[in-house]
């Protein structure tokens, strides 16, 4: 599976990298929004793995820009945050069309649920 993960946290970053590479997906990983924007505009991916809280260009601006383009369910994007969100606000964002939510932290496990509900879905 071809993943794109979007996370201003560094380490969460390089971590989530190692695990999804190990665990034989291919994974491209990005710390700002508007780097996943051009990323998304020029690759396809099977499931994008995105933070909301980031500064800046936070995941709900990437959000309103792939819906804004007609682009947001095409791209099966995963929450992932560790924002105080309200379980009303992520229903909301899979109304919108996000495909699903993870709350930091997460176990891993959860992760590759995901995952798997993505490739069967």
């Amino acid at each position: 599976m071809k993943i794109l993960l979007i996370d201003d946290n560094q380490q969460i970053t390089k971590m989530l990298t190692t695990f999804l590479r190990l665990k034989g997906h291919e994974c491209t990983a990005t710390n700002d929004g508007k780097s996943g924007i051009k990323i998304l505009k020029n690759e396809n991916f099977d499931a994008v793995l995105l933070d909301l809280a980031m500064p800046e260009f936070s995941g709900y601006d990437v959000i309103d820009v792939l819906e804004k383009e007609k682009e947001l369910e095409k791209n099966k994007i995963i929450v992932f945050t560790a924002s105080t969100i309200s379980e009303t606000e992520l229903d909301k964002l899979v109304k919108r069309g996000v495909h699903s939510y993870l709350l930091k932290p997460s176990d891993l496990d959860d992760l590759t649920e995901k995952l798997n509900e993505l490739v069967n879905s």
